[in-house]
């Protein structure tokens, strides 16, 4: 979606005369640094939002809880000041309930609450019986987004554990692979409504919202967010000459979630 002349270090600038929320991608492989993330909070004006990746390597339930390396991350994050918007935790597929369950609740503990987390979960058995009762329950009680996640193979419910919704529309690499991005190329309209119509039936309960497109979700993003926006009753976006070899949303920062 962006010049082909347009310098790097621009992309951001541009992104955010756009759109007012980005999911950053890269802090799931990186804990940033201090003079990326300040770099992020000047780049951008007041009002637009950050979603942070929670790092990959502090989500694996099979390595002891590392504290001290939570509370660095934490402590990179809040240096966006109100720019801040939630961290996501985002669990892998192989991540399942048991011995994940007792990971989850002792991250939980650990984590900043004056920070907003969702958490996205991949598994089915996450959502069953008293596993998914458990879990919603935390959840609730410690005000964690359960990630509303479009996933072609598991239906996420559409349940609000939070003050707010964390939507990511994510589809899958093979409907859409990535040579295919640029354009649309898979009719989604019918689950975008649906989504939508779940977000407007809590519209008043809610203090906020943060919905990411993926490309592999029907091709294109950008128009993919402008379907959603129209469904809601909101303007599109004009992204106009940017839109030519865009690769997805998130390019801003990083690569798009996956």
């Amino acid at each position: 979606m962006y010049p082909r002349s347009l310098a790097d270090g621009d992309r951001l600038r541009t992104y955010a005369r756009l759109y007012d929320t980005v999911e950053v991608d890269s802090t799931y492989y990186r804990a940033p640094s201090r003079a990326v993330v300040e770099g992020w909070r000047r780049k951008t004006p007041e009002g637009f939002r950050f979603a942070l990746k929670f790092p990959r390597d502090l989500l694996d339930p099979k390595a002891p809880l590392e504290s001290e390396l939570v509370a660095e991350f934490l402590a990179s994050a809040r240096l966006l000041g109100p720019k801040l918007g939630p961290v996501l935790l985002q669990f892998p597929p192989w991540v399942r309930p048991g011995r994940a369950s007792e990971f989850l609740t002792e991250l939980l503990r650990t984590l900043d609450p004056s920070i907003r987390y969702a958490v996205e979960l991949r598994d089915r058995g996450w959502y069953e019986g008293t596993t998914w009762t458990r879990l919603e329950r935390e959840l609730r009680d410690r005000r964690v987004a359960l990630a509303w996640s479009y996933l072609t193979y598991l239906d996420v419910p559409a349940e609000v554990t939070s003050d707010f919704v964390y939507l990511r529309f994510i589809g899958d690499h093979d409907t859409v692979p990535a040579e295919e991005h640029g354009e649309v190329r898979v009719d989604r309209s019918a689950e975008t409504a649906r989504w939508a119509g779940r977000l407007l039936e809590r519209e008043g309960t809610l203090e906020a919202s943060f919905v990411f497109f993926n490309n592999h979700y029907a091709g294109f993003a950008p128009e993919s967010v402008n379907e959603f926006r129209t469904a809601l009753g909101l303007v599109p976006v004009d992204y106009g000459r940017y839109a030519r070899g865009a690769k997805r949303l998130e390019d801003a920062v990083g690569p798009g979630p996956t």
